[in-house]
């Protein structure tokens, strides 16, 4: 191919490239910029093989050059995008999902409230929700005069401690997110398990009076911990119900149509997630006065509900 074949070819791809390389770096590249990028490399890679004039030559290498700038610099700007979708994107999701989002808080709060009361009433309904091992374990962790209360730990296993409980609220996450795509029904399970299985240890807490240190463990972390599952949970509803009622499109269009509105909300309530595990690695264990520790906790749900209600309510 001669070079003006050659140029006549490419010179529209090439500055479309350069326009993207020169966008406000705080705007978003489309997602086939990398593949852009490669084509670039290789069309130098075909002017240097083809001996191409040093000046075709040059234009190209700077067009990678600018292309590889903008890589790095989008890749450094990711923290910045994702407090964007922290401050803005999951907002506006929270009040385009609030009717999902409405319904799944109601029923884990509900449901937890029910467990609640029936296991105040009834001690040995525990044994129906929980079994007597768990029973046993939560017993053991949350004595105050116990191995585990008197126990002290140290910043290695603080730090360990972190890592497992960002793998288990995740997964706990997941397996909502996971099964609301099952036409809701999964969710309704893991959500209907989880709020019982809280709402009955907690009861039971109480029934043998360890609420101090259970309380005082869990009141600051739960806020976000709690609220991300269930956040979670209605992101995987929203995308069910768009496979159950796709109305005049296709299933599979309802479907992404749902998981494009519901994105804002997974990657909400991961960053909620990573928060609460911070603070139960760090915090919730640390020996403080257990006064402390709720009013600590207390300022971080007034602060959860007040941002929950302002997305919901504002999408703010």
């Amino acid at each position: 191919m001669k070079q003006t074949q050659f140029v006549k070819s490419n010179s529209v791809s090439w500055d479309e490239f350069e326009a993207l390389c020169e966008k406000n770096s705080a705007e978003s590249l489309p997602v086939n910029f990398p593949n852009l990028y490669r084509k670039v490399c290789n069309d130098l890679a075909i002017a240097q093989s083809r001996q191409y004039s040093p000046v075709l030559i040059e234009q190209i290498n700077r067009l990678v050059q600018l292309g590889q700038k903008r890589l790095y610099l989008s890749r450094s700007n990711q923290f910045s995008e994702i407090w964007h979708v922290a401050r803005t994107a999951f907002p506006r999701a929270l009040y385009e999902n609030r009717l999902m989002l409405g319904i799944n808080l109601l029923a884990f709060w509900g449901l937890a409230l029910i467990a609640f009361i029936w296991v105040t009433i009834d001690p040995d309904a525990a044994y129906t929700f929980l079994g007597q091992g768990t029973v046993l374990n939560i017993e053991q962790m949350y004595n105050p005069s116990g191995s585990v209360q008197s126990a002290e730990r140290g910043a290695s296993q603080d730090l360990m401690m972190f890592g497992v409980y960002i793998y288990n609220n995740i997964g706990i996450a997941f397996q909502m997110f996971a099964g609301g795509v099952l036409f809701c029904v999964g969710a309704a399970f893991f959500l209907l398990f989880n709020s019982f299985y809280f709402g009955a240890v907690a009861a039971h807490i109480v029934n043998v009076g360890f609420e101090g240190p259970f309380f005082s463990f869990v009141i600051t972390h739960g806020s976000f911990e709690l609220t991300a599952i269930i956040i979670a949970s209605a992101a995987g509803c929203q995308i069910g119900y768009g496979l159950l009622n796709p109305g005049q499109y296709t299933r599979a269009h309802a479907m992404k149509q749902a998981a494009q509105k519901a994105l804002p909300l997974i990657v909400g309530a991961f960053l909620m997630l990573v928060i609460a595990a911070f603070i139960e690695a760090f915090w919730s264990p640390r020996d403080i006065a257990n006064e402390v520790k709720y009013l600590v906790g207390s300022g971080c749900w007034a602060y959860v509900i007040f941002r929950l209600y302002r997305g919901m309510r504002y999408g703010a």
